[in-house]
């Protein structure tokens, strides 16, 4: 009883206090301002593109320690899914580790149960919330609060996928649009991450909710871009010639930050010497909330995302 009015206590103190707080949750993705309380942060990108895997990278910088280049913060994984794997997220965890570790730390890495440590201790940051129904997703957020109040230390929270339930929702007797559906969600968690001060990132499959006026139909607290239907956005990026992106009519959106997965057939030069034989290559289109657009490419192996340019 005394652990959860501690908690409550230092809960309430942090959402009280005015200092403004940035994570630098992965300095590829997001490498200059970091995420701020409050944000959401959506990835989408067809099957096979690495959402889930995507996921499991940046769970594990977020409930690695310090001196392994982690947060050493609290995460929520809700899994609807059933793409948690947690041999893969230890497998990415010491990656991490090894490559990150502080050179004091590094010393002792060749003890196999320190890596073991400091993996399990990790993955005790880590709530693991797995859904098998709309009743069972939409429970679970309402559920957030008392965790959050519980365990203070959580500050990050994935929903993959947040598509998962619509056809359960939307039925011969209850047509819903896929763009209501998720602007309804994401409504829910706009309001979650304001209140409670977290950061939540969730992932859908790129067709989801993209049609039928999706940018049009969302409410917002700010306007990333406001420009016409016809416009292009000319993006730049190191050793690649610029490519012209076709914007949305109406970018005012629930979202902060957007991350889209996609295979490419044309990757940079860098890229290309990067890579080996006939891996396939990805790239991540990034839109910032302060209206920066950049391309990140990457490789998918046996130890998750291998990024090819920073």
């Amino acid at each position: 009883m005394c652990d959860a009015i501690e908690s409550a206590f230092v809960a309430i103190s942090r959402l009280a206090s005015g200092t403004e707080i940035t994570y630098n949750l992965d300095s590829t993705l997001f490498p200059t301002d970091g995420l701020r309380p409050g944000e959401l942060v959506e990835i989408s990108g067809e099957s096979n593109s690495g959402k889930s895997l995507l996921c499991h990278e940046l769970i594990a910088r977020i409930v690695l320690p310090a001196n392994c280049g982690g947060l050493e913060l609290g995460a929520v994984l809700i899994d609807c899914e059933n793409s948690y794997s947690e041999v893969m997220l230890l497998s990415i965890m010491e990656k991490h580790i090894q490559n990150q570790a502080e050179p004091a730390l590094a010393r002792t890495l060749a003890d196999p149960q320190q890596m073991e440590r400091i993996q399990q201790t990790a993955l005790k940051r880590l709530h693991l919330v797995v859904c098998y129904s709309l009743e069972q997703f939409e429970f679970s957020l309402l559920a957030l609060p008392s965790l959050f109040v519980k365990h203070p230390e959580v500050t990050f929270v994935l929903i993959d996928s947040i598509a998962t339930f619509y056809w359960t929702k939307c039925t011969a007797k209850n047509l819903i649009r896929q763009d209501t559906y998720q602007r309804a969600h994401c409504k829910t968690l706009r309001r979650l991450a304001s209140k409670w001060k977290k950061v939540i990132l969730l992932t859908r499959p790129t067709h989801f909710g993209s049609r039928q006026g999706l940018w049009r139909d969302f409410e917002t607290t700010g306007s990333m871009v406001d420009v016409s239907a016809s416009s292009q956005l000319t993006v730049s990026f190191p050793d690649h010639p610029p490519v012209s992106v076709s914007t949305p009519p109406i970018v005012r959106s629930l979202i902060d930050h957007r991350i889209e997965l996609c295979e490419t057939d044309n990757p940079s030069p860098a890229a290309s010497r990067a890579s080996d034989g006939d891996d396939q290559r990805f790239n991540a289109f990034v839109t910032m909330g302060d209206k920066r657009q950049y391309v990140r490419f990457y490789l998918i192996d046996e130890f998750g995302f291998n990024w090819l340019e920073a």
